[in-house]
């Protein structure tokens, strides 16, 4: 894969990154875990992104990789509460504490890009807690800072001077990012991470994987089955994973979508899809044009 410079971050990442809250919320085995990830980095994939709120997600990645740190982009957030003793949310004591115990069970001196985790536009208005974020960064538990979440309040984070990077839902079933923020992203120079690159593949039935699928997945479900196309109503011969992941892939300022799973082989599937390049400007076209058909307004980001 042909990495892309994250924008003014100047690191160096593939256009396909590794999205560990599967591994986290599951239950995945700890062997299994080893396999997975460590073929993932084989397979030329040097972006992990996780979060502490992930479950164990955190410390499953730092004992599969952590001896392998210098290989790859390490992505975490913060913010949320996670045990009964912590700060509170969004607190200044909050995001450093976090920060250090991601560091801790991530098995890393430093993490590359440390995010604040879908707090709201009120919460980012707290300017002791952005400097909290600002000390991480000044005292190297982290290279770079940013925001990942959606709406109203990804928009106002893209207000704030001090951000290097971006983390949102983009996705043929997400496309509200696409024609402003996207744009105004790229205008600043940010690192733009897509989370749920492929609509949690809600053209499957995702309710019968169990766990939080059914209801996490409902919004996209509803909209794909209101959009009411086929890949090849919209002029594309592949099969539905292909033409979700290039049309994120290729949406510009977009450096990295955050595939998850528990599958290397999905994974190195994926890899393939990023080479074919990007979907024909014809078929990009109806995909946008097919969702604002749909939309009346109401179909925001998902966090």
């Amino acid at each position: 894969m042909q990495k892309r410079t994250l924008g003014k971050t100047n690191l160096e990442v593939t256009p396909i990154g590794f999205g560990t809250a599967q591994i986290g919320f599951v239950g995945m085995e700890q062997s299994d875990c080893d396999h997975l990830l460590n073929g993932v980095l084989d397979a030329g994939v040097n972006v992990i992104d996780t979060a502490a709120c992930y479950v164990d997600a955190e410390e499953k990645v730092g004992k599969s990789i952590g001896s392998r740190r210098d290989e790859y982009v390490l992505v975490s957030k913060c913010g949320h509460k996670i045990a009964d003793d912590d700060p509170p949310e969004w607190s200044p004591e909050l995001i450093r504490s976090s920060a250090e115990r991601s560091l801790r069970l991530l098995k890393a001196d430093c993490l590359d890009v440390l995010l604040i985790h879908s707090c709201s536009k009120e919460a980012l208005e707290n300017e002791a807690m952005i400097e909290a974020l600002l000390k991480c960064k000044s005292d190297g538990l982290a290279r770079f800072v940013g925001y990942s979440g959606d709406r109203g309040d990804l928009d106002y984070a893209l207000t704030l001077d001090s951000i290097d990077c971006i983390e949102t839902s983009v996705s043929i079933c997400d496309q509200q990012f696409l024609d402003k923020s996207l744009p105004k992203a790229k205008g600043l120079n940010l690192g733009v991470f897509a989370k749920r690159p492929i609509a949690n593949s809600v053209w499957r039935d995702m309710t019968k994987y169990g766990g939080p699928y059914g209801g996490y997945t409902a919004a996209y479900t509803d909209r794909l089955k209101q959009m009411d196309f086929t890949p090849e109503q919209v002029g594309f011969d592949g099969s539905w994973i292909e033409l979700a992941l290039r049309f994120t892939l290729f949406q510009p300022g977009m450096h990295t979508a955050l595939v998850g799973g528990m599958n290397l082989d999905h994974v190195k599937d994926n890899l393939k899809i990023a080479d074919q390049g990007p979907l024909p400007d014809s078929v990009q076209q109806k995909l946008k044009e097919v969702w604002a058909a749909h939309d009346d307004g109401s179909w925001v980001g998902q966090t």
